[in-house]
């Protein structure tokens, strides 16, 4: 049902426009901008002839072609109007950006109820209305206007458009691809459970992630969800989740937030890890988009500061990990690698002067060792002994390469503007940066929960 809204061979741009300053610029330029995309674009405006280069139309009824997916952008009283023209051209999948619906009042979610209505009875569905539309990194297709991101293997649903964006552009920053993005508005005909059905079978789909407000028909969507969670890590943030939230949320999309306590204890049961910051959403992503299962739950750190590694423990300590305790062997087998200042302790500070050298070789001793199961390389980049900016990240990177990336390391690179040296490395070399302990930490968690859960 879903994949086509993601494979159209043929789009209808209904309110496309040249004026940069309106949204169906916006959508019409983000599907052009890509030349491999085999979709073939119809732009929709009875006030132009000719738009970013392409022929015009004034009405989806003018073109003689099969139409896939129509998007509008127009304004919401044309909206039911161009639904008909759509049901009449027998357009299987449309997307309804237009926002001014259910959003709105009860005659907006009736007009809802109406337009969808018509299309199921022609076997159409809809996505929206008040939504940004959706993009598959696949084939090179962003029907949306927001940016397009990196191409990777997450996959997300979200109920809020501008939200969804700020993730994209958050996880782009951390070198985070995407394969599928849709944002559903205000759900008046696919939800979030349409969405986990779909990405559950999608074989480019390896981590899929959620941000909802409300949830329709609770039962189905925890059935999904549990299924989901048992072939792929599924990472879900709820907005909501206060009384102050939850009015916000019905404000938001018109629908009401599904009460919290139940869905946490749901998705609990369920096996998808739940997250309750932004940044925690992004982690936890992060983790499960570049790093292994962990076997266990014993840490090795290292560090070239101290305070960094003793922050860790704190966090490690309160999500239930457990810091390994270095045996007589390993203290031998690292020895050559340390001044004869450093203690020989987990977590092993090795001083300010420690080099990449000494990364790599520690970071791969520990990797090395089967009684160390998640390893946690801190640096704080050094800007003094001539050492360079970028050497000790590349010194846990070959270690982590050379012993085939078998155990997961959570680099704490802590360094302000001075992470710009390592950025392009780890986004090339697709490794993790985490820049505080406490988001280290929580991946180790997510991780580890995950890996608990697949060996039950």
């Amino acid at each position: 049902m879903v994949n086509q809204f993601f494979y159209p061979k043929t789009i209808a741009v209904i309110g496309a426009t040249a004026d940069p300053k309106k949204f169906g610029n916006a959508v019409t330029m983000n599907l052009l901008e890509n030349k491999n995309l085999q979709s073939e674009i119809f732009p929709i405006n009875p006030k132009s002839e000719l738009i970013l280069g392409l022929k015009s139309y004034p009405s989806i009824l003018e073109i003689e072609q099969k139409i896939d997916l129509a998007i509008l952008l127009v304004p919401a009283k044309a909206v039911p109007i161009v639904v008909d023209q759509c049901v009449e051209k027998q357009v299987k999948r449309i997307i309804i950006i237009s926002a001014g619906f259910g959003e709105i009042n009860e005659e907006g979610k009736q007009l809802e109820r109406e337009m969808v209505r018509k299309v199921q009875e022609v076997g159409s569905k809809i996505i929206g209305p008040n939504c940004v539309g959706i993009m598959n990194l696949d084939i090179g297709l962003n029907a949306s206007f927001v940016l397009t991101p990196l191409k990777g293997h997450v996959s997300m649903v979200t109920q809020s458009g501008s939200f969804g964006a700020a993730c994209l552009y958050e996880m782009w920053w951390q070198g985070l691809g995407f394969s599928k993005f849709a944002n559903l508005g205000n759900m008046a005909d696919v939800n979030l459970t349409n969405l986990l059905e779909y990405f559950k079978d999608d074989k480019d789909t390896e981590v899929v992630c959620i941000y909802l407000e409300s949830v329709i028909d609770g039962r189905a969507f925890y059935n999904k969800m549990k299924e989901v969670a048992n072939i792929k890590p599924t990472v879900i943030l709820k907005g909501g989740r206060t009384i102050a939230g939850m009015k916000s949320a019905s404000s938001h999309t018109g629908s009401i937030a599904t009460d919290y306590t139940s869905l946490k204890a749901a998705i609990k049961q369920s096996g998808a890890t739940l997250c309750e910051s932004l940044m925690d959403y992004i982690t936890a992503i992060k983790a499960f988009s570049f790093l292994p299962l962990p076997k266990g739950k014993r840490i090795g750190i290292l560090t070239n500061s101290g305070g960094s590694a003793v922050l860790f423990s704190d966090n490690a300590e309160e999500f239930g990990l457990e810091i390994a305790e270095f045996s007589k062997d390993f203290e031998e087998k690292i020895s050559p690698f340390l001044i004869p200042l450093v203690k020989k302790v987990n977590p092993l500070d090795m001083i300010a002067g420690a080099d990449g050298e000494a990364y790599y070789n520690v970071t791969k001793a520990m990797l090395e060792n089967p009684e160390i199961d998640i390893v946690v390389p801190c640096a704080v980049i050094p800007t003094f002994l001539e050492m360079k900016p970028d050497e000790h990240f590349l010194g846990v990177i070959k270690a982590w390469n050379e012993t085939g990336r078998k155990k997961p390391i959570l680099p704490i690179f802590m360094s302000g503007s001075l992470l710009k040296h390592v950025k392009g490395i780890a986004e090339d070399e697709k490794v993790p940066i985490f820049i505080s302990p406490k988001e280290a930490a929580f991946a180790a968690k997510v991780l580890l929960d995950r890996a608990k859960k697949l060996q039950k």
